[in-house]
């Protein structure tokens, strides 16, 4: 399956997940289902290996690679390994995001939190980069 970049829904969808765990976080009762919808689209990223295959591989393509290591930067990863690191770091999220609950450890909830924020942020702005480098053309809407 295939993650694509410039799908709108990624950074919204971060966007609402940050702020259930936000709520969370400060003690407002909040469902996690932006969370758990965040942690199924970026699970479809990951290819399940088929029998021979001795691992798992990342099926994205390079423009969704940058969001993805953005995001980690953001969120306080050393940005030396984030490529080095991003299908184990994707799995990781992907792990944190889909079994997320309401009583997990108040550092993991932040860590996601800031995740999904730095997420929403790096999709948001690259959609908007290409947008501004192809401008749509005045006769349309």
């Amino acid at each position: 399956m295939f993650v694509d970049a410039l799908d709108p829904e990624i950074p919204s969808l971060a966007s609402d997940a940050a702020v259930e765990l936000d709520l969370i976080i400060n003690g407002v009762p909040s469902g996690l289902t932006a969370v758990h919808q965040l942690g199924a689209k970026l699970n479809q990223a990951l290819e399940k290996p088929a029998v021979d295959q001795p691992a798992r591989c990342l099926h994205v393509d390079t423009a969704m690679e940058t969001i993805l290591g953005q995001a980690f930067h953001r969120a306080g990863d050393d940005p030396t390994t984030i490529l080095s690191k991003l299908l184990t770091r994707t799995e990781e999220a992907v792990r944190q995001l889909s079994s997320a609950d309401t009583g997990a450890d108040k550092t993991a909830l932040e860590w996601q939190r800031a995740f999904c924020l730095a997420l929403s942020q790096s999709a948001a702005a690259y959609r908007q980069m290409l947008f501004d480098v192809r401008p749509p053309h005045p006769f349309r809407r």
